[in-house]
């Protein structure tokens, strides 16, 4: 059941609101494409996160490989030079 307000409390609680015509208040429908906007705005940066991490881990894993294979040619070269002087 609905709140029934005495007409005064009406008038008081009118006078309380901003100086704005009906255009300028919200709606429901106002706010759920507010909603949708930030959703969809949400959404794209985290997919623009989610390729930034994705770069990043490329980056990072293709180094990681890099130095692997120069430190064991390293190693392989050292072990080679070493048999020979044995």
């Amino acid at each position: 059941m609905g709140l029934i307000l005495s007409e005064e409390a009406a008038d008081t609680l009118m006078e309380l609101l901003p100086p704005v015509g009906w255009a300028d208040v919200a709606t429901k429908t106002d706010i759920q494409h507010l909603r949708d906007e930030m959703k969809a705005d949400m959404r794209a940066l985290q997919l623009t996160i989610e390729i930034a991490i994705e770069k990043r881990i490329h980056e990072q894993t293709k180094w990681l490989i890099t130095t692997m294979i120069a430190m064991n040619t390293v190693m392989l070269a050292a072990s080679v030079a070493l048999s020979k002087l044995i």
